[in-house]
């Protein structure tokens, strides 16, 4: 291999130290665009969120001032049902007879009737006859002349001017400017007459005198000085107005009802009685809402320039060092990584061998993860599968070397069974191997290679002086039942002996004198039930049923006898159970109940009930114990770590660790709980089946509290 020049090696690092500080210059350039992108948007955002939260504001108090508005209106109808009133209103002077018992009668229902004026910004209402020219208020009944001049102290020369906006008061709420009359800027009245169209009439005008500064401090934004509200008519006619009114002249509204006067920005609301409400605010607000903001963002933009220019610099001056050094860096750390590596690949089997023995052991309870498991074994598309359960035995009484003797046995089984898929298998703790042989559905004569392999390895095995057997399960095409493989090569490899070296357990001649229903099998149904997976319940009872009625042909108590166990696992499940959540849920429960307690059930009838007991477990089911979740967490989202722990031997006492801790979690709520439900010693003594039932329920609902705490 020709060596690089010292002078050409310098050339190329160079050239590559320039391409990387020319690309390290787009991307700072990049984020600063974005930075600046960013900013405009945020930027705008708060402008439009500040003119929004002023347009809540001008809905809020315009529809609050037309509530105040229409309580007026009723108070003023209210009134003109008083039939006191009505008479008092007719009466042209004091010398009419009885006209002052009305009055002070009228005088004690105004006193009442304040306290329903209470909710709005009124400082005095008063009513004006038109007939006799008196005011009434609560507390008097005087000449309109004297209320103006001596109990309200107003202009003289106004009076006449007052008089006559009092005349010209019509149905609907008409704004006087009460402030030309008094001298004082501010004071505002709404004047209401109640006269009405039908007889008889009732010549009244009801005036309510507006609290000035509650009604500026309600209708303006706070803290703005040069804020101003308009209330104009349906035709653009000028009612009132507070804040700082300029004259407005002829606007044009867009589509967000917003307009433009000068420095000034106008919004405007239109009311359902008509009445419109401009809010004038100054334009220059939103920049002082986000001036704030920009000099912030400035001062960060301006930091990540300077910033970014130090480190391009920096960059390029440590391009410049000796490339020896970068050279030397650059393989150990391809070393490190091809020494990770190597380790990953080191316990690759012992992950594999993990899935295997799950997805075997039939505790995998979702398609997701059948179907992650078996794409991380590499076996996919249109395959069938084998399960093998071997045993070795030594033909003589020489003691072996047992990892040398495994050593052997993996070797010859890597040699003979190994094909287009990979080969998976481990040992069990009795020194059985348990293989799981894959072959492409395209294969028809898969059966028979593999029996022609197995032999091959037997004779292989023999003349190292073990004498090789095994027991094969039915052709499985589907990883979720894999698991009922396994049983049937196991139970073929106890028939297996010194003439049976290949015993397929399709072979097998059953006894028809025993049912078939090891725990092995009644834990499994437990497990698929309580984790709500109808398939594989089913296929369970499909294995029981082929097993004792359909190969077995059991007499009739030999039957009985089963479905009495299965009756036991069924009563198992039903007391993991926790309380339904609704009345639908509980009335099934109920209906099941019933059918678990009914005296001859039929095996059609049990595996309804299985798979109506899943149904109870779908939301809830979890293992019992947190250390598959646990463990399949490490491998899913810590990949690295798992390894690491198994290559540091310390997987097992973690979760161990784990276990421990969970189950004097688990026995505290046990214990807590059942204090406070009263599911003591006494009532286990009394009602041992309803404590039962209750404990059972209590772990469960344990369990899940600390798998929550635990994964959350």
């Amino acid at each position: 291999m020709t060596r690089k020049k010292p002078w050409q090696t310098l050339r190329a690092r160079l050239g590559r130290a320039s391409g990387i500080a020319f690309s390290y210059t787009m991307f700072l350039f990049v984020c600063l665009a974005l930075l600046v992108i960013i900013g405009f948007t945020y930027d705008s955002r708060v402008r439009d969120s500040y003119w929004q939260q002023q347009r809540s504001h001008l809905t809020r108090v315009s529809s609050g001032m037309e509530s105040q508005l229409q309580l007026m209106s009723d108070y003023s109808l209210q009134l003109r049902t008083d039939t006191t009133l009505l008479r008092l209103s007719n009466m042209h002077d004091e010398t009419d007879a009885n006209y002052v018992l009305a009055a002070y009668r009228m005088m004690q229902s105004l006193t009442i009737r304040q306290y329903g004026l209470i909710s709005l910004p009124v400082i005095r209402s008063t009513l004006y006859l038109k007939e006799s020219n008196h005011i009434l208020t609560s507390s008097e009944s005087v000449p309109a002349e004297l209320y103006y001049r001596r109990t309200r102290s107003f202009r003289a020369s106004e009076y006449e001017n007052w008089l006559a906006a009092m005349e010209s008061a019509a149905a609907k709420p008409t704004f006087v400017d009460y402030g030309q009359f008094s001298g004082r800027n501010g004071e505002l009245a709404v004047l209401m007459d109640i006269s009405g169209a039908q007889l008889p009439s009732m010549p009244v005008v009801v005036a309510f005198e507006l609290d000035g500064s509650a009604l500026r401090e309600y209708l303006l934004p706070e803290n703005i000085a040069d804020a101003a509200v308009y209330v104009l008519s349906a035709d653009g006619t000028p009612l009132f107005s507070v804040g700082n009114a300029v004259a407005l002249s002829p606007l044009t509204f867009d589509a967000n009802q917003t307009a433009f006067q000068g420095d000034y920005r106008i919004l405007r609301r239109l009311s359902p009685s008509g009445r419109q409400y401009l809010l004038q605010l100054p334009n220059s607000l939103a920049n002082q809402a986000t001036g704030q903001f920009l000099r912030i963002y400035l001062l960060i933009f301006l930091a990540a320039l300077v910033v970014g220019a130090l480190v391009i610099i920096q960059l390029i001056r440590r391009a410049m060092k000796p490339i020896r050094q970068l050279t030397t860096q650059l393989d150990e750390a391809e070393d490190a990584n091809a020494q990770l590596q190597r380790e990953i690949d080191a316990q690759r089997p012992v992950i594999n061998a993990s899935y295997l023995r799950k997805l075997l052991s039939g505790h995998v309870s979702s398609q997701d993860e059948f179907q992650y498991m078996m794409e991380s074994l590499g076996l996919k598309g249109n395959i069938h599968h084998y399960v093998l359960f071997c045993v070795a035995n030594r033909q003589d009484s020489e003691v072996a070397d047992p990892k040398a003797e495994y050593d052997t046995i993996t070797e010859a089984l890597e040699r003979h069974l190994s094909g287009a898929y990979p080969l998976y298998y481990y040992a069990t703790l009795f020194g059985s191997f348990v293989v799981l042989v894959t072959y492409a559905n395209s294969d028809a004569d898969s059966f028979s290679t593999l029996q022609q392999h197995v032999v091959q390895l037997h004779d292989e095995l023999a003349d190292a002086g073990l004498w090789f057997y095994a027991g094969v399960g039915s052709r499985c095409t589907q990883p979720s039942r894999l698991w009922e493989s396994y049983e049937q090569a196991r139970a073929a490899s106890r028939y297996t002996a010194k003439h049976h070296i290949f015993l397929p357990y399709d072979f097998i001649r059953k006894d028809t004198q025993s049912w078939y229903y090891p725990i092995e099998i009644s834990a499994k149904l437990l497990h698929f039930i309580t984790t709500g997976n109808k398939d594989q319940t089913t296929d369970m009872f499909a294995l029981i049923h082929r097993e004792n009625v359909e190969e077995r042909s059991l007499p009739l108590p030999l039957l009985n006898m089963l479905l009495s166990d299965l009756k036991n696992t069924l009563f198992k499940a039903r007391f993991q159970v926790l309380p339904p959540q609704s009345e639908e849920m509980a009335a099934k429960l109920k209906k099941l109940d019933e059918r678990l307690y009914s005296p001859a059930p039929t095996f059609a009838q049990l595996e309804d009930d299985a798979l109506c007991l899943c149904e109870f477990f779908v939301k809830v089911s979890s293992p019992s114990t947190p250390i598959p979740d646990v463990e399949r967490y490490l491998q899913e989202k810590h990949p690295h770590e798992y390894v690491r722990l198994i290559w540091a031997d310390e997987l097992a006492a973690l979760l161990e660790s784990v276990q421990k801790e969970c189950e004097e979690r688990v026995e505290v709520l046990v214990r807590e709980m059942a204090e406070v439900e009263g599911v003591d010693e006494e009532m286990k003594e009394n009602e041992q089946m309803e404590w039962v039932r209750r404990m059972e329920m209590i772990c469960g609902r344990a369990e899940e509290i600390v798998r929550g705490e635990l994964m959350g």
